[in-house]
């Protein structure tokens, strides 16, 4: 099992408000949570819970939900986010390689590209390893990523592209925030750079992460290695079946394949 990667230490898993902040436009994949949850459900399982966002949809169902998450500031949030919810909301922090909960759930899933941040084969069998531990023979489970596009990943050094705009939860300010990257195509893995700035105070904020680009066959060979059979592959929250034009990569799992 490899070691807490120092990734998860990083500034921006640190503050949650600004990470709330950021994502304000992130709504498309709300309803089709609660749908799964309403479908798989009720007992659900989310893998790096984040600050809640995506439990608050599932617990509209009238789910039990446990939550799994490792930074501390994200965990604060999501508590006072699911205070209202009592006992059917429960948030655990731990390494998503390397937790164990002693029960098993109908519906598991992991949101909004979070798999991403497994950054190697070897942390993403670990992973699933401790998914599969905790799946009885119907439980659904769900990964929700990007596909990797290349005009994304082999930009050229240096270039700085706009990532996103929000509103400072503590100043007001209109914060823009520009991206550059390197993509490593042996390791996969895409080193990301945000530059945070308003008008008054250019480059205020700079954070740097990676995030590894899973492509299908590696989906495919990884959930297959891990002893998951692959009930349905969508390209997007309608559901439409992963092609070469989508956009999102979501899988429905099953344990129930033998680990090769």
């Amino acid at each position: 099992m490899a070691a807490r990667c120092a990734e998860f230490d990083l500034p921006i898993y640190q503050d949650a408000a600004r990470y709330d902040a950021e994502h304000w436009w992130k709504t498309d994949d709300l309803a089709f949570w609660e749908a799964m949850a309403g479908e798989f459900g009720p007992r659900v399982l989310e893998l790096a819970a984040g600050t809640g966002r995506l439990a608050l949809p599932v617990l509209q169902t009238g789910a039990s939900y446990t939550g799994v998450e490792i930074s501390t500031a994200f965990l604060r949030r999501a508590r006072d986010k699911l205070a209202c919810y009592g006992s059917r909301a429960r948030l655990v922090q731990g390494d998503i390689r390397d937790f164990h909960l002693d029960e098993t759930f109908d519906l598991i899933f992991i949101g909004f590209n979070a798999f991403l941040h497994l950054l190697t084969d070897e942390d993403a069998l670990a992973a699933l390893a401790c998914v599969r531990e905790h799946c009885h023979e119907g439980t659904r489970f769900v990964i929700d990523i990007f596909v990797p596009e290349p005009l994304f990943l082999y930009r050229p050094e240096g270039q700085r592209v706009p990532a996103k705009v929000y509103t400072d939860p503590k100043t007001g300010a209109t914060v823009k925030v520009e991206e550059t990257n390197s993509y490593d195509p042996e390791t996969e893995l895409n080193h990301l750079r945000w530059y945070y700035s308003t008008d008054e105070d250019k480059d205020f904020l700079v954070i740097n992460f990676t995030l590894r680009m899973y492509f299908p066959d590696t989906m495919d060979r990884l959930l297959h290695y891990a002893g998951f059979r692959i009930a349905d592959k969508w390209g997007d929250y309608d559901r439409t079946l992963l092609s070469e034009e989508s956009e999102l990569q979501i899988y429905v799992a099953q344990a129930g394949g033998q680990r090769s």
